[in-house]
Parts: C-alpha cells; structure tokens; sequence
C-alpha cells in the first residue's frame, strides 16, 4: 500500500509535473528542432488547466455509479469480478497491465474507425505542431471516452489501489512523453511506443494513417498489424492547418461535423466509411508506393 505522501506526490506530478519536466528534455535531446512558442500553444495549455474540466465530471460521474453498483452487487455478478483483488501483487499487476493495454488500444482503434467517434478524437489530431504540450488537446467527450475504460476496468477487477495509482502516473508520464519532441534510440520503438513511434500516428504521411494504435507499449499493434516504424524516417508533417486553435470551437466543432455526416449520409454515416471514401484513401497509398 503507498502512503498518503507518496499517493500526493504522484498526483502532483501527474496534474503538475510532467507538463513542465518534459518540455525541458525536449529542447536537450529533441527528434528535430523546432520552435517552443508555436500556433495553438496557449490552447493547449488552457485544456490542462482551464477549471471548467467537464470530462473530469462525466468521469466522476461514471465513478459515482460504477462505485455504487459494485456495493449493491457484491459478491454477486459476471464471472471474475474481484477477481485482483487478492492476488499477489507481481500477477495483479502483470493482470492489470494486460487489460488496460488491451482497452486502450481497442479504445483508440474505434476512435479511429467509427466515424462517429472519429470528429470527436479529431480534435486531438488537429495540432499540426506535436510536441509535449499538444498532449492535452482532447475534446471533453474524448476524454472521458478514453478515461471510461480504465474506471470500469479497476471497479470491476478491483486491483490494489496503491498499485493502480502508481500504475496510472506511469501512464500520465509516458502519455506525455511519448507526443514529446524527444530523441530515443529506434530499437525501443520495437518495445514500447517511442515519442517517434506515436509521431508516425499523428502524420499525414498516407501508409501511417490509422496505425500504431498502442498504449506504452505496443506489441498490440504489431500483433494485429497496425504497426507503420520505418528506419532511418521521422514524420514531419501533422495535423490541419485550418482546424482552430481555439478550445471552445475545437469542443463544438464535432457536433457540426457529425451533423454534416447524418445530413449527407445518413445515420448509418456515423458508424461506416462512405465506399468511395474508403476506395480514395486507398489510391492515395497505392500512388505512393509507386512514386
């Protein structure tokens, strides 16, 4: 169990720390340089720390229930409820590690896939600057979407909670780190997902879009093959020019496009890609190759 100091720390850390530790590794050892004050910046540092947090109250909200239902149904329920929370700690952990790296990445897959959910995770692609501090660019709903799963996941399996936080700051850290400008050497990206790794995921490059999906680390990705790591390459170019850097617009902005896509497809729109749709990415990369 951590003590209550050390549970404090990790907090402040994760809401405090990492946000102004890494940019400063960025500068030491960066991918490629580029400048610190750049377009949408303040934005972005207004989504992790403007004090209307409203996915932090969907997420308390979901808590509420998820907690409240545990209560009423204990001891009864599907199969392996609870089941965490009195193992030994080197397999709860091993457990844990499985299942949030398993939800994360089907998470992010169908973030990616379903139209829907795409204008909302947009939002978080739209910076066509990355670095550590563009990590925050998340619609509210995104956030909470990304969030859900990790709470289900710890009400349900009921892991020991000093494990799980420390757990959640290694993944608050890494999360930041990893859209940082920061050099690591290739073979990691092999292992986990390297800051270069998850810059391929943010490129325009067309043989990159919709791949390297993982979480921290990324034998997912090359299990389903969803992997793009070339060597010898970084990408360079990310997100939209014209997508605004204002976080109000960035939070409305979805429910227009998702009104479009009913309006001009049907409801069926927000769950499928269009066939011609589908058929022009795929030229896209067929005359990439062949250039």
């Amino acid at each position: 169990m951590l003590s209550e100091v050390t549970q404090n720390w990790l907090h402040m850390l994760s809401v405090y720390g990492w946000i102004w530790i890494i940019p400063v590794v960025e500068r030491l050892i960066p991918i490629r340089h580029q400048k610190f004050i750049r377009p949408g910046m303040l934005n972005d540092v207004v989504h992790t720390y403007n004090p209307v947090q409203v996915h932090s109250m969907i997420n308390a909200a979901l808590y509420t229930w998820l907690i409240i239902y545990a209560q009423e149904n204990a001891g009864q329920g599907p199969y392996l409820r609870g089941s965490l929370a009195n193992l030994p700690l080197i397999s709860s952990f091993i457990s844990l590690f499985l299942v949030s790296q398993l939800t994360y990445y089907i998470t992010h897959y169908c973030s990616h896939k379903i139209p829907l959910l795409w204008q909302i995770h947009r939002v978080h692609h739209s910076s066509s600057n990355l670095d550590s501090l563009s990590t925050s660019r998340f619609h509210v709903l995104d956030q909470a979407l990304f969030a859900a799963p990790y709470m289900m996941m710890i009400t349900y399996f009921q892991p020991e909670p000093g494990m799980a936080l420390l757990y959640f700051a290694f993944r608050d850290f890494w999360g930041r780190a990893l859209h940082g400008n920061i050099r690591t050497p290739h073979w990691l990206g092999y292992i986990m997902t390297t800051p270069t790794f998850h810059r391929w995921h943010h490129s325009n490059n067309p043989e990159a879009i919709d791949k390297n999906f993982g979480a921290e680390f990324n034998f997912l990705d090359y299990l389903f093959g969803t992997v793009y790591y070339p060597k010898g390459k970084t990408p360079e170019n990310f997100g939209e020019g014209n997508y605004s850097n204002n976080i109000v617009i960035q939070n409305f902005r979805p429910i227009y496009d998702i009104y479009n896509l009913i309006k001009y497809g049907g409801f069926i729109a927000l769950f499928r890609k269009p066939k011609l749709l589908q058929e022009s990415e795929r030229n896209v990369v067929a005359n990439v190759k062949q250039q």
